[in-house]
């Protein structure tokens, strides 16, 4: 029996929807097959500390340099209200439109890295040295320590 009956259009053949694949036609001989595994957990949220909040979390031991180049640090986030990384010379040259020497804030950006607060990452994603040829273009990286301090909560 290759016909069905149905409602509005009567009786229809189906012998046309037969499985088998037409002469000449080579079938696959491997079926490739996909699994996603996805983790609906909800990430915790993470809330930005005001400024005033994040000053509050550094450390004594942090240098003067690096004390101001934290703050200024704090008051962009603030301000843009998410923390973003960018180039170590942006960084330079934003800081001097707003009154901190380029030289001072060398010198906290080298000693945050010297206390593991920031990494320097190169173009080809080597991490590198403040003083080195390669960092010039370099990233800065934000560490966990840094980001502790920026965010209520785990970060």
């Amino acid at each position: 029996m290759t016909k069905v009956s149905v409602p509005d259009l009567g009786e229809i053949d189906y012998r046309h929807l037969d499985s088998t694949p037409p002469e000449g036609v080579k079938t696959p001989t491997h079926v490739l097959t996909q699994e996603v595994i996805v983790d609906n957990k909800p990430q915790p949220l993470r809330v930005l500390r005001p400024y005033k909040a994040a000053c509050l979390q550094v450390p004594v031991s942090v240098g003067q340099e690096a004390t101001i180049t934290l703050h200024a640090l704090f008051s962009c986030f603030e301000k843009a209200k998410e923390v973003s990384e960018g180039l170590a010379g942006d960084v330079l040259w934003g800081f001097q439109q707003i009154g901190i020497s380029p030289a001072l804030t060398y010198k906290g950006l080298d000693e945050l890295a010297k206390l593991g607060y920031i990494k320097f990452q190169a173009k080809d994603g080597a991490y590198v040295e403040l003083s080195s040829t390669a960092a010039e273009g370099a990233f800065v990286r934000y560490q966990p320590k840094l980001l502790r301090m920026v965010y209520d909560g785990e970060a």
